[in-house]
């Protein structure tokens, strides 16, 4: 790890910093590592392939014990729940989210107004999940909403949103346990609402390498909002949320979003792209930054933002690089853990290599 210049985590609680501070503040990884009873399953075709491509995650807010979460990939077709208790991770079992054909219960239609650069025929194949949220009684879990990054082809099976109804434990809400999929609702809508979203819909089924296309990768859903954080496009030192709402995108049938929607810019510096999203009670929101593209100078950052209020987000820290035989790993997933603590997932490595940091703001009261 790097020198630290200024760890102001001494700080009062709740209150902001300074875009200047934020410059010197390097938030390093708290306590020993996290241990697995068991490897998260990847979304290879071995079925004891361990997961190194963890994208998103969301747990059931509570400041201290046992908490029931949700972790997503960014291939495959499943979503899977786990528990953390102080510095262990237990894996629970998988859910299907989409299953290997599109499915004619899915809310909406697939926006047909545009298609991806690659004109060769749509196809449905992995989630591409991106993004998890919680907002009683649901896990929320968001697929790509862009071209593929290498390819640039349609994958219409990443332009769904999927929500999972869950009991007050954090379990699939159903009669028969053994079909937990009877809890997964979807729906197509929220292509349709990043198509016609102000600065950012032109982006649209872009070329994400080529031209800064829209893609997804942060959810968070606050009572009867969803906010979806765009990695691209950036504009002018501006990243962006699309809000929309949650009772129109899932509303019975096939016929067009009838909800509002509202693009929100967010001030994060040059070429920074939001990562991921974490909702808080208040309705403030976690954002993890980090580039755009592939942009080597770029750093990965946490920020607070209301999106009610707008304005400028308050810097929370820059997070500290890896060392050298973990450099691989990108941050990529971000959930509340405690009254100032935050747990950070990373691509590349291993069960998301998780790291737990402590931030200075107050995020949740304590127990």
């Amino acid at each position: 790890m790097r020198p630290v210049h200024c760890i102001c985590l001494a700080l009062f609680l709740g209150s902001g910093l300074t875009a200047a501070s934020a410059k010197d503040t390097i938030l390093e990884p708290e306590g020993k590592p996290y241990s697995f009873k068991e490897d998260l399953r990847g979304s290879g075709k071995k079925d004891d392939a361990a997961a190194y491509d963890v994208s998103g995650i969301a747990c059931i807010p509570r400041a201290s014990g046992k908490r029931r979460c949700l972790v997503v990939n960014d291939e495959g077709r499943k979503a899977q729940f786990l528990t953390i208790d102080d510095r262990s991770i237990e894996p629970k079992k998988s859910i299907d989210l989409i299953g290997k054909a599109p499915d004619p219960a899915t809310r909406g239609t697939v926006f047909a107004g545009k298609q991806c650069p690659d004109k060769s025929p749509a196809k449905f194949k992995e989630f591409d999940g991106e993004g998890v949220a919680y907002a009683k009684p649901y896990f929320y879990v968001v697929g790509s909403h862009g071209c593929g990054r290498r390819k640039d082809t349609l994958n219409t099976s990443a332009m769904i949103l999927a929500r999972i109804r869950v009991d007050d434990e954090g379990k699939p809400d159903v009669e028969d346990d053994e079909r937990p999929e009877a809890a997964v609702e979807t729906t197509y809508r929220l292509g349709e609402v990043l198509a016609g979203a102000d600065r950012v819909g032109a982006s649209f089924l872009e070329s994400l390498s080529e031209a800064n296309g829209l893609n997804i990768e942060g959810i968070a859903v606050v009572k009867d909002r969803l906010y979806a954080g765009l990695r691209a496009p950036t504009i002018e030192g501006d990243a962006f949320l699309v809000e929309a709402d949650v009772d129109a995108l899932f509303a019975d049938g096939h016929g067009p979003y009838q909800g509002k929607r509202r693009t929100i810019p967010i001030k994060v510096g040059k070429d920074a792209g939001i990562r991921d999203l974490a909702a808080l009670d208040d309705g403030r929101l976690i954002v993890l930054t980090g580039p755009a593209q592939e942009q080597p100078k770029v750093a990965y950052k946490l920020f607070l933002f209301d999106p009610g209020k707008g304005g400028d987000p308050q810097p929370l820290g820059e997070l500290d690089e890896l060392d050298d035989a973990e450099r691989a790993g990108k941050p990529e997933a971000v959930t509340v853990i405690g009254p100032n603590r935050v747990l950070v997932l990373f691509d590349s490595l291993r069960n998301g290599g998780p790291r737990a940091y402590k931030v200075p703001a107050k995020l949740m009261p304590e127990e």
